[in-house]
């Protein structure tokens, strides 16, 4: 029988109770990943320093909600809900849409190439669609969180944020912006986004995956607002570098395609016919 609704529940103590309810389930959900997809209720708890009475009840709540879902008597996976948001993201996100539109454009620049589709979220990029085939999996497979400071795909958002931004992203992560190669000082790093900024497209190699070049452009919004980037990763070998300016003069012109169809898809708000 489940303990979780057999077993009396404690009252909560003065230290369970910091922070919010909301923001601690969150931190349950987020022990869920490729490489733990499955936890005993005791290790979530011991993990993230809840007491007993706590997690058990956080348990119990989210499994109600489906968003956990019981493998065994006390151990637990993500749950259905999670599955059905995927699938309503898949088909409602406008930049998704926009790009599955807009597949059949996509330059075929050689074999073994996948496209890759990425959104901005708070300081972390996120692929959200990816098509095309590689010799090996890529580490942006949908729904693959990356930092901001490695890959074509990333700069090219990077690049365009705003100055404000810049100098907080700086401030804040030293050893990243070190191993990114942008520069080691403010004046440097500012100035290599600055290249970048004016360039449009953005090339990287090996910086995320061995042996993968990758070629990227920035995605806006109606206001300006940089949200994503479209890129495409190949093997190194097939980098062609005579070829790179036109290809990347393409790669701009798709994404300000991508742009202004995002943008009238959130518009109009309908799902494509």
């Amino acid at each position: 029988m489940d303990p979780l609704i057999t077993t009396p529940l404690p009252a909560e103590s003065e230290a369970d109770a910091k922070g919010s309810s909301l923001e601690r389930m969150l931190r349950v959900l987020d022990l869920f990943t490729e490489a733990d997809p499955i936890w005993a209720v005791d290790d979530m708890g011991a993990t993230l320093g809840f007491t007993r009475s706590t997690i058990y009840r956080y348990v119990r709540e989210l499994a109600e909600a489906n968003l956990l879902f019981q493998v065994e008597a006390g151990r637990y996976s993500l749950g259905a809900r999670i599955i059905t948001w995927d699938r309503q993201l898949r088909v409602s996100d406008p930049l998704v849409r926009a790009a599955q539109a807009l597949e059949a454009d996509f330059p075929r620049w050689c074999e073994q190439q996948v496209w890759l589709i990425c959104r901005l979220f708070k300081d972390r990029v996120v692929c959200i669609h990816q098509t095309g085939e590689l010799f090996s999996e890529v580490s942006y497979s949908r729904g693959s969180p990356r930092p901001l400071f490695l890959g074509a795909t990333s700069k090219a958002i990077l690049a365009n944020l705003t100055a404000r931004q810049h100098n907080q992203l700086f401030l804040d992560n030293p050893a990243d912006v070190y191993a990114s190669g942008l520069g080691q000082t403010w004046e440097a790093f500012r100035a290599s986004l600055q290249r970048l900024r004016r360039q449009g497209y953005v090339t990287s190699a090996g910086e995320v995956d061995p042996g993968v070049y990758g070629l990227a452009a920035p995605i806006f919004d109606g206001d300006g607002k940089v949200v994503g980037s479209i890129s495409c990763v190949r093997p190194i070998e097939q980098r062609d570098e005579p070829q790179q300016p036109a290809q990347g003069e393409q790669i701009l012109a798709l994404a300000q395609q991508l742009s202004q169809l995002m943008v009238a898809l959130a518009q109009r708000g309908k799902p494509l016919s």
